[in-house]
């Protein structure tokens, strides 16, 4: 599903990289589900002794298991490598516990779903999931996951590497449109970190969101990435920036070696070998035919992405295969971001409280108009039994964002225990606006 703002917009001047575009896998990594082009299928999930079945019913494609039936509305995932599908009810958007598997070309779990005991048909499908996939609007406010309507979103467009066209696209001049390649290296990796920078955690700014962030702006004054110790040999499904960092081959480049030295995202093949040839020669003369990356990008499956392979950017001189995971200790991806705040987020996301809570405390000292910090330590506070105290701090988190799903059910929770009941049912109701299949106990 092509964006129809690069339809209307940029294929009359740039055709042959629009035709591209639309067949690359990010190109179609979102659309409406058409039954005719879906794979049916049967498999049983062991852990919950559930048996899926997927089939077309009715002109669309529908999800069934235990006498119950899903309509399957929308699609995740270009399927080079997967898609992962999701359903829409009264405007709210959810995903479904089932994927396809191109490689295997079966059905399965989708990642996360692989262990749990009963079919999970509640996971919200936020915007900020949707945003490395799709493009569109925001939920509607006071909502967590719902849209105005499913055809408003489209697959990824130009904008997202390119900028506002609209100046452009009135008086095309290459000052008044962003070239990723012409940029300084920071703003450059920036917009291919978007979506293939995940680190072991990500933290977003304070009083920032990432929905705001465009293409030459520099991605550390919107988010905070963490990884545990030195950056990883291996393969995760967003870990393709923080693996090339770690390369030699990076390191050494001086910044010239980034994605777009072997990817398009255009849609057309770099030559991988010749690419190497630039500054290696192969010490293995019967070799000297075959790509580079098969020896020194191998591909194993991945951590993070279920039945799945992925490439290892780290370009390894011999091939290691998977590395065991990294310290406790907390390293800042990008230099400046390990603030206290941001530091205590991400030890409080890796459950390492007695790490988190110094930070969070310190950081909390000024009172800054930060709900995130605020909801954080009132879990912590309400772990710990200090009821009150997280009551009080999950209120001042509220009155900042009143739209925190965790957070208005947790304070939903504690009230009902200490009787006040008039206040807590009406969190209750306002949780239940927020997520509908969400549980407000």
């Amino acid at each position: 599903m092509l964006a129809a703002s690069l339809l209307l917009v940029c294929l009359p001047c740039h055709q042959q990289i629009t035709e591209r575009w639309a067949a690359s896998p990010m190109g179609n990594s979102y659309g409406l589900v058409d039954s005719a082009g879906e794979t049916a299928g049967r498999f049983t999930h062991r852990a919950s002794n559930t048996e899926f079945q997927i089939a077309p019913r009715g002109g669309s494609l529908e999800l069934s298991w235990r006498g119950n039936r899903q309509r399957l509305d929308f699609f995740i995932g270009s399927r080079r490598v997967g898609r992962s599908f999701g359903f829409e009810e009264d405007g709210y958007l959810y995903q479904a516990p089932v994927g396809f598997y191109a490689a295997r070309r079966a059905w399965d779990m989708a990642p996360g779903y692989e262990k749990d005991k009963t079919p999970d048909f509640s996971r919200p499908i936020t915007p900020e999931c949707l945003s490395c996939h799709a493009s569109g609007p925001g939920a509607q406010r006071g909502t967590l996951n719902r849209v105005a309507s499913l055809g408003a979103i489209e697959s990824i467009g130009c904008d997202r590497c390119h900028g506002d066209g609209s100046a452009h696209a009135a008086r095309p001049r290459r000052d008044n449109i962003v070239n990723p390649a012409q940029l300084h290296p920071r703003a450059r990796d920036s917009i291919c970190e978007q979506c293939h920078l995940a680190g072991d955690v990500r933290i977003t700014q304070p009083g920032r969101s990432l929905n705001n962030y465009r293409p030459g702006a520099d991605l550390s004054d919107f988010v905070a990435v963490f990884i545990a110790g030195a950056p990883r040999r291996g393969a995760r499904v967003n870990s393709h920036a923080e693996a090339l960092a770690a390369s030699r081959c990076r390191q050494e480049s001086g910044g010239k070696l980034w994605c777009g030295t072997c990817h398009s995202p255009h849609g057309r093949a770099a030559s991988y070998r010749e690419t190497c040839l630039r500054c290696h020669s192969c010490a293995d003369p019967k070799r000297n035919s075959e790509p580079c990356v098969t020896c020194h990008m191998p591909k194993f499956e991945s951590s993070s992405g279920g039945h799945t392979t992925w490439t290892d950017h780290s370009i390894p001189r011999r091939p290691l295969g998977a590395q065991p995971a990294g310290s406790r200790d907390l390293k800042a991806y990008y230099e400046g971001t390990d603030t206290q705040r941001n530091l205590g987020l991400a030890y409080a996301e890796l459950h390492q409280v007695e790490r988190a809570w110094p930070l969070l405390r310190a950081a909390a000292k000024s009172r800054p108009r930060d709900p995130d910090l605020y909801t954080r330590i009132a879990t912590i506070l309400e772990a710990d039994g200090r009821t009150a105290q997280a009551i009080d701090m999950y209120r001042q988190s509220l009155e900042l964002n009143p739209d925190q799903y965790t957070a208005v059910v947790r304070l939903a929770k504690l009230l009902a225990g200490q009787g006040s009941n008039s206040e807590a049912t009406a969190l209750e109701r306002r949780a239940k606006i927020l997520l509908p299949r969400g549980s407000a106990r």
